[in-house]
């Protein structure tokens, strides 16, 4: 549900990303991850991640053995975010005595070629770029366009019978902990602005995405053969600190709720929202402040 919208900082939102990381590594639903690694083809299969962002779902599966070589396509619409991709897994891969070798399109990665392509998603499906992916991933992204619209497209990319996994969709669910008596308005504020975004001129995902994936993913050709729920959960530990980076995620959740509902004063009043974000913020700077979001995971594959 949280995402960075455009006129954030492309080095904020690197951070953001790199910070989400360890968020995502808990989420990520692990009996639709293992229907993914069934799928997956042998050998050395093209990958394409749209929306890729820094790079961190590549060296993920990297980690967990899901792929080592082949062609991973990372396709983002931030040139610069692709920029910070390549340091990024450089080093990455250096921190595990990894090989790396840059290239003018990318960098290779042991046996892996990572290859970084600008271009914006709804444009990208309009053109032909000729060899099809065996596997398609878009994590944390779906809930950000138009599904139905953009759906049909995005299994086109695939070979005929190929797989995909569509994972971190937003549910339209959001816990804040301890309660706050301006809890529902903030929120309801705040899906209002998903289901309502407009970029590019086409509509921009909306608060529901997940539950509604498994009418859309079927009457596209392509049911889903895994789903299950990938909820990002973030809590201070017994020591008072959240894990790795977690405590910049948070700012950066509660700073793109603020940002969504700046100029949205008809529907959630400034002051209301002003003492909800001190008081997350308060929470947040000792420790007591939870954060949980619900979304779901699909795997499965392009009609044959």
């Amino acid at each position: 549900m949280t995402r960075f919208d455009e006129a954030s900082m492309t080095s904020d939102y690197a951070l953001y990303l790199a910070a989400k990381a360890t968020v995502d590594d808990r989420a990520l639903n692990r009996q639709v991850l293992t229907e993914l690694c069934r799928l997956m083809p042998a050998g050395a299969p093209r990958v394409l991640e749209v929306g890729a962002g820094l790079g961190t779902m590549v060296a993920r599966l990297m980690d967990w053995g899901v792929v080592g070589a082949g062609e991973y396509v990372l396709l983002d619409t931030d040139r610069q975010l692709l920029d910070h991709s390549r340091r990024w897994l450089c080093d990455w891969a250096a921190a595990r005595g990894l090989r790396t070798d840059l290239r003018p399109d990318g960098l290779q990665v042991g046996d892996l070629r990572v290859r970084l392509v600008h271009a914006e998603l709804g444009s990208y499906l309009e053109t032909d770029h000729g060899a099809l992916a065996d596997v398609l991933i878009a994590n944390a992204v779906l809930d950000l366009v138009d599904v139905p619209a953009i759906l049909p497209g995005l299994l086109r990319l695939l070979i005929p019978g190929g797989v995909y996994w569509f994972t971190i969709n937003y549910d339209g669910e959001t816990i804040f902990a301890p309660g706050h008596p301006y809890d529902d308005q903030v929120m309801q504020a705040y899906h209002r602005d998903m289901d309502e975004r407009v970029r590019y001129g086409r509509p921009a995902g909306e608060s529901r995405t997940g539950r509604h994936l498994f009418h859309h993913l079927r009457a596209a050709g392509a049911p889903a053969l895994a789903a299950g729920s990938s909820d990002w959960v973030v809590s201070a530990g017994p020591d008072g600190n959240y894990p790795a980076d977690e405590a910049n995620f948070l700012r950066s959740i509660l700073s793109t709720i603020q940002d969504a509902l700046r100029s949205r004063q008809d529907w959630v009043d400034p002051a209301d929202l002003a003492a909800w974000l001190a008081a997350r913020d308060r929470q947040l700077a000792t420790g007591d402040l939870v954060y949980i979001a619900h979304q779901l995971d699909f795997a499965g594959l392009s009609p044959s």
